[in-house]
């Protein structure tokens, strides 16, 4: 693989310098996909409208990343309610 063009490895580390202050972009991605290759649903577009606009969601993510509220070591956050 060739070497990054400087343009392009700027933009990837401003990208990881990013993702490394926001730990929570992480988290919300890490658990679609998860919920996404568990589940396969037949309408991913329908299925990703309907992760993304969970209302439990940041309560979720906040307990993945130990804040406020956080679930016990271990424990994993409720499926979504939509079952898919």
């Amino acid at each position: 693989m060739a070497p990054p063009q400087p343009r392009q490895a700027v933009f990837r580390a401003s990208t990881q310098r990013f993702l490394r202050a926001h730990p929570t972009v992480e988290r919300l991605l890490r658990g679609f996909f998860r919920e996404l290759l568990l589940r396969r649903p037949e309408n991913v577009l329908e299925f990703a409208a309907e992760y993304f606009t969970n209302p439990e969601l940041p309560r979720q993510i906040q307990e993945e990343l130990g804040g406020p509220g956080a679930a016990e070591e271990g424990q994993r956050p409720a499926p979504h309610p939509g079952g898919m």
